[in-house]
């Protein structure tokens, strides 16, 4: 029970926290950075107020109010508002002119402020872009020798506001603590948020070199792939010039020439789909439709290469589904999952395309009963480890048609998932949610 609630008020303080300093997602590391150092300073100012107060420095607890109030204006405008450079210019220089005048309340070089307005430089350079960073360490230091200047040669503008030696003895030792705290914390975050960013520009960086190295492989397979098949239309196109085939031949290699094509077409339109997408990202029209009006054009299609290889193609599909799917991803999809079927069922097989009503999501199921998938490749079936793959007819293909297949499952808020069993076929299914 315990341990349960010390959980609750941890996950709360966390989304607090998240809440007061920003996600990720909204702000900027910089913007961040410095929201939280305006909430620390926060926190200082409105300590300092009743502990200079009841210490004496009545002054100096209303420099710290003014400044309390003028934090949490500025931090206001830099998380809500989002003017981060203004708002660091503004309170850099209003903190540190604001305990330059403190300087002459509270005894001086003598008092607590050195050590204040150190604490402020530091905070300041944490949260200030680099292009500044000569501006405020010029000014920080034009302001502290200023005041001791000024001290040294007009010494009666000190006002000792102390009322005893303990006081000031507690206030020094107060200001350092809490220089000590408060540098403590700001260098923790500032590491702990730079670790946290190189992480994740690493990860990217390992993630890119992987894409190029598929984006490579990908390209080199193409080119090769390619070449099979216009080579032997080339062949075949100098053959009928020469009118060296009889009925029976022309009729073969006709055949053979056609298989040929539809993979290499089917190859190419799933990488003009994916080079569309790398250049352009992914767009998405999610529009409800009718799954059969969507899915009759593809399958009748896929009807008649299915139809040449010998293999019955079989559909149940429930008129009455209604669902919030891009048509063209869906299509791209079915397509794919069809053209796979025919490719890796040998002639006599059969395939069956059903669509039906699971709960609130329409479930597409394409199952064949061909050759299988074997159980090392299934691991990597949908990712993009671009390889050259042959059907039951020496049909070719590079494995890109899956991967699409994921993804645009993925972006219509739906799932693929597939069974399969060696020698005895493969079943894919596509869950998408319905329109209730």
């Amino acid at each position: 029970m315990t341990f349960g609630l010390f959980q609750k008020i941890k996950l709360h303080a966390k989304q607090w926290i998240s809440f007061l300093i920003g996600s990720r997602a909204d702000l900027t590391l910089e913007n961040r950075i410095f929201n939280s150092v305006m909430l620390i300073a926060l926190f200082i100012m409105a300590f300092n107020i009743p502990f200079n107060y009841f210490s004496g420095l009545r002054t100096t607890a209303f420099i710290f109010a003014f400044l309390t109030l003028m934090i949490g204006y500025l931090y206001y405008m830099t998380r809500f508002k989002k003017l981060v450079s203004s708002s660091i210019a503004i309170s850099s220089f209003l903190v540190i002119m604001l305990f330059a005048v403190n300087y002459f309340f509270s005894g001086g070089i003598g008092g607590a402020t050195f050590l204040s307005l150190m604490l402020a430089f530091i905070l300041i350079i944490i949260v200030s872009p680099r292009k500044f960073y000569v501006l405020w360490v010029v000014f920080s230091l034009l302001v502290a020798l200023g005041l001791l200047w000024a001290e040294y040669y007009y010494p009666d503008i000190i006002y000792v506001s102390y009322p005893d030696r303990k006081a000031l003895f507690v206030d020094i030792a107060f200001t350092y603590g809490t220089s000590i705290v408060v540098s403590f914390l700001s260098i923790f975050y500032l590491k702990e948020a730079y670790n946290a960013e190189k992480k994740s520009a690493d990860q990217k960086a390992v993630e890119l070199t992987r894409l190029n190295e598929e984006k490579l492989k990908l390209f080199s397979i193409i080119s090769h792939d390619l070449q099979a098949p216009l080579s032997s239309l080339h062949s075949y196109i100098r053959l009928i010039a020469n009118d060296r085939f009889n009925a029976d031949e022309r009729k073969q290699v006709e055949r053979g020439l056609a298989n040929a094509l539809h993979g290499t077409q089917e190859m190419l339109s799933n990488m003009l789909v994916w080079s569309q997408n790398q250049l352009r990202g992914t767009h998405v029209a999610l529009l409800p439709n009718n799954i059969q009006e969507v899915l009759t054009p593809v399958i009748d299609i896929q009807k008649i290469y299915a139809y040449q290889k010998g293999i019955e193609l079989e559909t149940s599909i429930d008129a009455s589904l209604n669902a919030l799917v891009d048509r063209d991803m869906l299509q791209l999809i079915v397509r794919n999952l069809i053209n796979n079927a025919i490719k890796f069922t040998p002639p006599g097989g059969r395939i069956r395309v059903s669509a039906s009503r699971s709960g609130t999501f329409c479930e597409i199921t394409v199952a064949d009963n061909g050759i299988g998938i074997p159980e090392e490749q299934q691991a990597a079936l949908f990712s993009l480890k671009t390889r050259s793959t042959y059907g039951t007819n020496n049909e070719r293909g590079i494995g890109l048609g899956l991967f699409l297949c994921k993804e645009y499952a993925k972006e219509q808020n739906g799932a693929l998932s597939f069974e399969s069993e060696l020698g005895k076929g493969t079943q894919f299914y596509l869950r998408l949610p319905l329109i209730v």
